[in-house]
């Protein structure tokens, strides 16, 4: 697949129609993934890009309130739009603001696609602890089926906590441990919890939760993001 992003709207040939030709064969090769059922990196990448085609849309709008000043190009790694003046006006940035009104609502409409999908796989998938939760829940181990391979996947997390200026957010950081094919398992989720207290010493009373569905979408874009 090839992944759409900003610089699928500021390089390449100034012709409107050849660019709207590009972007609708990229939204349908995500397309082609959603029908699949495979949602990441799909979704996060065209979430990721509408929000800075809507930055440039608002910067846009701005601008039209401070005139004399004029657009001269857009700053990709600052994410900035840089003025000049009225006599100066370069027709690229003009044509970047088409392409992007243009391409706007049809990435919102692909991403809706996505997130209905998401909605499913998260009304159709739980979780649940393992055994007693300990007070220190910020380690433990999850455990995830993968219906697909006819497995299930033991993972290690870390759960910290960092802060921005306007709040505070956690950060999930995941270790994968191993497989136990489900065709043999003979084993419950407690049982599997003791297995790892013995293997990993460093963790004696681990936070263990256990993932359940029923659904055999790929493990690897959907199944395991979202859990």
């Amino acid at each position: 697949m090839n992944r759409m992003s900003l610089d699928t709207f500021i390089s390449g040939e100034r012709d409107l129609e050849l660019n709207q030709y590009k972007v609708l064969g990229g939204l349908k090769e995500y397309r082609a993934e959603f029908n699949k059922k495979k949602l990441y990196p799909a979704i996060a990448d065209l979430v990721n890009l509408a929000d800075q085609l809507q930055e440039i849309i608002k910067q846009k709008n701005n601008l039209e309130i401070s005139f004399p000043k004029h657009i001269k190009e857009y700053d990709v790694k600052n994410k900035k739009i840089i003025y000049d003046s009225l006599e100066k006006l370069s027709p690229n940035i003009e044509f970047l603001f088409d392409l992007v009104e243009w391409a706007l609502p049809k990435i919102t409409e692909a991403i809706e696609e996505g997130l209905a999908i998401h909605e499913y796989v998260d009304e159709n998938l739980s979780i649940e602890q393992v055994g007693i939760l300990p007070l220190y829940k910020e380690e433990g181990y999850f455990i995830i089926p993968d219906n697909v391979g006819l497995i299930l996947q033991i993972h290690r997390f870390e759960c910290s906590l960092f802060s921005s200026e306007i709040e505070k957010f956690r950060a999930l950081k995941t270790k994968f441990i191993k497989t136990i094919e489900k065709v043999v398992i003979d084993k419950t989720p407690e049982t599997i919890k003791l297995d790892l207290i013995k293997e990993f010493e460093d963790l004696p009373n681990p936070a263990t939760f256990v993932c359940e569905t029923d659904l055999d979408f790929p493990f690897t874009e959907t199944i395991f993001p979202i859990a």
